[in-house]
């Protein structure tokens, strides 16, 4: 049987034991889709807690801090999915010529 208690200040917390969890999963997920918390209990222990992902948004300040770090560089242009990427202008370097690299670069550490 679900139940609400007060995990938080004021805020109730939904619960679930895992056979009732696996039984009942559509109805949890629109609870959390409309933004409740499901704490899961196993033997009346708390396992897990089931809570929505957060804002797609997140994803996009990650990678305004990473920009911003200069860990990673802006795309120039926004990909077109189903586009074909060019070819690198130059020579492609051989195979032999790559492991040569990385044998140094191994042996200079």
């Amino acid at each position: 049987m679900t139940k609400l208690v007060m995990l938080r200040y004021n805020k109730p917390m939904r619960t679930a034991k895992i056979s009732e969890l696996k039984a009942k999963l559509s109805a949890h997920i629109r609870y959390v889709k409309n933004g409740e918390e499901v704490l899961i209990f196993d033997r009346n222990t708390p396992v897990a807690r089931l809570v929505s992902p957060g804002p797609v948004a997140h994803e996009d300040e990650r990678r305004q801090r990473l920009i911003a770090k200069g860990i990673i560089s802006p795309a120039k242009m926004p990909r077109v999915e189903g586009q074909v990427l060019p070819e690198p202008p130059g020579p492609m370097i051989s195979q032999s010529v790559m492991e040569q690299v990385w044998r140094e670069e191994r042996d200079s550490r």
